[in-house]
């Protein structure tokens, strides 16, 4: 596993072959200062690329990316993270370790900035974010996400869209196909226009690899807060939502960070998923 500077941004490989481009910067064809902090492209084991990014129906969405429609201080908006109205994603640092056991580690800090807020010169949140790469295993590849948060002022609270889909969170935009299929725990799942109650994990699958061989992308919620097994999906032109927290805001503490643990899972073929859980449970989150 390694990484190198590309462009606005640093690409993961194994051996010779891609696995994410992290976006660190913003890059030319943005329409705003906020669009980094994401990983686009993201490719399959066989080298498909399965994320979109600045599609024509949401230019907004992002490859693999977290966000939230309100973000608060004191009740009053400072900018929408979602939507990257008045907000600036200005990443401080990225570290990247090798480990063994086919591993790779990718740390980075971020800092939540608003012009609506000291003018953009102080951030209101600091991010800090852990992502593991783990070697290819059989047909499939994990990727684990660690994302700790921490307001810098007070009053600070989160929340998802302001309606009842209440979606915000980590989110995939993902390279749909017309067959793509949902399912959790062994059951097929049907998208709803507000969030569908599932399992801790959400496989979406069709033909998503090359020659339209069968592929997919299945997201793992490790927390435990209530909404750890609700989903907002789509079956075109849009984005698949871990929801958190919802509509209602929480607040962030100064103190103690909040932390979101995912894990996503890249494959061709047909996915044993038993096998697969197996691996995530062993999964390190602190």
């Amino acid at each position: 596993m390694s990484m190198k500077r590309e462009g606005d941004g640093i690409l993961i490989t194994e051996g010779d072959q891609k696995v994410a481009f992290y976006a660190k910067e913003a890059p030319a064809m943005n329409l705003d200062k906020g669009r980094a902090n994401y990983f686009h492209p993201v490719y399959l084991p066989d080298g498909t690329v399965i994320t979109e990014n600045a599609p024509e129906d949401h230019i907004h969405h992002r490859g693999i990316f977290w966000a939230w429609h309100q973000v608060l201080i004191d009740g009053t908006s400072i900018g929408d993270q979602w939507t990257l109205s008045d907000f600036i994603h200005d990443v401080k640092s990225v570290e990247f370790f090798r480990l063994p056991q086919g591993m790779a580690m990718m740390k980075t800090i971020v800092h939540w900035k608003s012009p609506k807020y000291a003018a953009g010169a102080r951030p209101f949140v600091e991010e800090k974010a852990t992502v593991s790469f783990f070697e290819q295993r059989r047909n499939y590849r994990i990727i684990q996400f660690r994302i700790q948060l921490r307001s810098q002022v007070n009053g600070l609270m989160l929340g998802g869209s302001d309606d009842s889909k209440g979606y915000g969170g980590f989110s995939a935009r993902i390279d749909l196909p017309d067959d793509v299929r949902f399912s959790s725990e062994g059951k097929k799942v049907e998208p709803h226009k507000n969030a569908v109650q599932a399992g801790k994990y959400m496989n979406v699958s069709g033909s998503m690899a090359k020659n339209g061989h069968h592929g997919g992308v299945l997201i793992y919620s490790a927390n435990s807060f209530d909404t750890s097994t609700q989903w907002i999906l789509r079956n075109k032109e849009s984005m698949q939502n871990a929801v958190w927290p919802g509509r209602e805001p929480v607040a962030l503490s100064k103190v103690t960070p909040l932390v979101l643990k995912y894990a996503v899972v890249l494959y061709t073929g047909r996915l044993n998923e038993k096998r697969v859980l197996k691996d995530l449970q062993k999964l390190e989150w602190d």
